[in-house]
């Protein structure tokens, strides 16, 4: 290294989390990402820390800026499941554009219209309504294990723990929604000059329908499809998916 020079700042990854959960989502694939990249993973507003704030884009745009920020002058790549994902995609623009480097997007090719839209609608409303009754915190209390447990995602009783007690919050599914519908997601993905990986389970049939789309306007993308798996891979298959992350940001911080 030359003298005066300063030693190379090491790579970020940047975990952006899905609706109703919280950065601790990201404890099982945490494990499997290699130990020289450092991570963060913030909650968006209206999750975890943020418990309580409504989720708007702009706020979670805000959230993702401020991580990458944290870390500056540092590379980082955005790496998003579902909601995180969307959220990261909207931020990329708010990021220096040198600091940057990438970004992996899973679940997130549906554009929020359409006849798969009302589906969404109508749980954000149920869960609102159900919350009104019977009590958040109740509510996830009940049905949160049995979604993360072997009939579900199959997390560890520890890392399902984790996830609750980090402060969860179905409200904001519905909130998450009503701001998903406001934006063109296919123009803040076309926006995008840096390395985009997009994944989706080939049972996510509402992102795999509308794939084709995203990637057809992507500047510089490559995609992954995980058989047998529906959305939300990262909780799903965390080692996989924590392998392909490192693939992409070996490639990407390591050309």
């Amino acid at each position: 290294m030359n003298k005066g020079m300063s030693p190379p700042l090491d790579p970020v990854l940047i975990l952006v989390h899905g609706a109703t959960l919280n950065g601790r989502m990201w404890d099982a694939v945490r494990r499997y990402l290699r130990p020289d990249y450092r991570v963060l993973c913030p909650d968006l507003p209206g999750h975890g820390m943020r418990l309580g704030e409504p989720y708007t884009m702009a706020a979670a745009i805000d959230a993702v800026a401020m991580a990458a920020r944290s870390v500056s002058p540092a590379p980082v790549i955005l790496v998003g499941d579902s909601l995180g994902a969307y959220s990261s995609m909207a931020a990329a623009s708010s990021l220096p554009q040198q600091q940057l480097k990438g970004l992996v997007l899973a679940g997130a090719t549906f554009g929020f219209s359409g006849k798969y839209v009302a589906s969404y609608v109508f749980k954000g409303w149920l869960f609102k309504v159900l919350a009104s009754l019977f009590g958040e915190q109740r509510m996830i209390e009940k049905l949160m294990p049995k979604a993360f447990g072997p009939d579900g995602f199959n997390l560890s009783p520890d890392d399902a723990r984790a996830i609750i007690d980090a402060h969860m919050s179905v409200v904001a599914f519905g909130q998450a929604v009503k701001e998903m519908r406001r934006i063109d997601h296919r123009a803040k993905l076309a926006a995008i000059e840096q390395p985009v990986l997009i994944m989706n389970g080939d049972l996510d049939k509402v992102n795999v329908a509308e794939e084709a789309s995203f990637l057809a306007v992507a500047r510089n993308a490559s995609h992954q499809r995980f058989a047998g798996y529906e959305h939300g891979i990262s909780l799903w298959h965390p080692q996989e998916f924590a392998r392909c992350v490192n693939q992409f940001a070996d490639k990407v911080f390591r050309p």
